[in-house]
């Protein structure tokens, strides 16, 4: 029986280059063993390690200031898109993720039999949380706003994939939204990670949407065995602060306002999306 094909598509410009090294073999055992896999390197690095390896492809990719880094990250893939076209599947991966046991085909690729054809996974910060309190962006004028009444889960950015014609039709999707709302002055709360939330709620019937235990932050690990991949705490590999700016200080009152939005005013919302019906209908081709 022939293995399925998947194309690993890996996005380290600048310093996330540190992570690279380890990623390859660790995601070459452990990721879907039962496919062939061929790892898409993103990268704006002269060489890389591993380079002569016949699964490993290096794509020149310009580092791009934070936060266009990770919002034009659907441009550099569909740039790939004809070759990446070949696989049987996709799967967008995070610089610092690391496997901390196999990850079967069974655990990650989408049932066509449920009609899946895309995979998105818990966020473990907001999974089994009430939605009202996700993270979403709630602003109407961007095209990833998500009324407080809509979606179930928070899915995060660092690990999604599919089917190689669901997934690329995805990012040109998503990657027309974020021009728009680029054109309109607009970037969503959480860049593409929030362009991503809205899609999973408007065709939550395509997702197989995963749990938290395949995208576990180091700083908040599961209990031993639970965890399945761990996404590395990047302060421990290189200057966080240098690559996407210091957080902007507060003072009492100014964390006091911002905890009462965040706590209560949800709840307000809630009520006035209700009354007023508001839906996340799709918008868009997928």
């Amino acid at each position: 029986m022939k293995r399925p094909t998947v194309a690993v598509l890996y996005l380290c410009t600048g310093a996330y280059q540190v992570f690279w090294k380890d990623f390859y073999p660790n995601f070459k055992e452990l990721f879907l063993p039962e496919t062939d896999k061929t790892f898409f390197v993103f990268t704006d690095a002269p060489t890389i390690d591993y380079e002569g390896e016949p699964d490993v492809r290096r794509i020149p990719q310009k580092a791009l200031p934070w936060p266009y880094s990770t919002m034009q990250r659907f441009e550099a893939i569909l740039g790939q898109a004809q070759a990446l076209d070949k696989f049987d599947y996709l799967f967008f991966t995070n610089a610092n993720l690391h496997c901390m046991a196999p990850v079967h085909a069974a655990d990650l690729l989408p049932d066509a039999d449920k009609g899946q054809d895309l995979v998105a996974v818990c966020h473990l910060p907001y999974y089994g949380h009430n939605p009202i309190f996700h993270p979403y962006e709630r602003r109407r004028k961007s095209r990833a706003g998500i009324p407080y009444n809509c979606g179930q889960y928070y899915v995060a950015g660092g690990l999604n994939g599919g089917t190689a014609g669901a997934y690329l039709a995805m990012c040109r999707e998503l990657q027309a939204r974020t021009q728009e709302d680029l054109k309109n002055g607009v970037i969503a709360c959480c860049h593409d990670e929030s362009q991503l939330n809205r899609l999973v709620v408007e065709y939550s019937e395509r997702f197989r949407v995963v749990g938290p235990e395949f995208c576990v932050p180091e700083e908040r690990p599961l209990p031993p065995g639970q965890e399945r991949i761990r996404v590395l705490q990047k302060k421990r590999f290189i200057d966080v602060d240098a690559v996407k700016g210091q957080a902007k200080s507060q003072n009492f009152f100014q964390r006091k306002w911002e905890a009462f939005n965040l706590n209560w005013m949800p709840y307000v919302w809630y009520a006035r999306d209700k009354l007023l019906r508001c839906r996340a209908d799709p918008s868009g081709r997928l």
